[in-house]
């Protein structure tokens, strides 16, 4: 069985950390325009919501246009409707 989690990033350049499943996979990233922060939802295993079972993993906000490390791994990307920005956000694998 699985379930979905939702979790914050905030929209600056630094390297944030989450508590995940090894296995979660980012399936969607938005934009909150109320609370300007990003919000990725990640499908775990329903078994994973034991401390024991997550690990820290590095995600990074990019802007358009900015560089790229090659291990970061894309998880999707948000737009500010109201302004003209879009949120890359990609997780650092290394």
């Amino acid at each position: 069985m699985k379930t979905i989690h939702k979790h914050r990033l905030q929209t600056g350049s630094e390297v944030q950390k989450l508590k995940l499943s090894a296995e979660g996979v980012v399936r969607e990233v938005t934009y909150s325009q109320q609370e300007r922060l990003l919000y990725v939802w990640v499908e775990v295993p329903a078994g994973s919501l034991l401390e024991s079972n997550q690990v820290e993993r590095s995600f990074r906000v990019f802007m358009t246009g900015d560089g790229i490390p090659d291990h970061a791994v894309f998880a999707g990307t948000a737009i500010d409707m109201m302004r003209p920005e879009a949120y890359h956000i990609f997780e650092l694998t290394e």
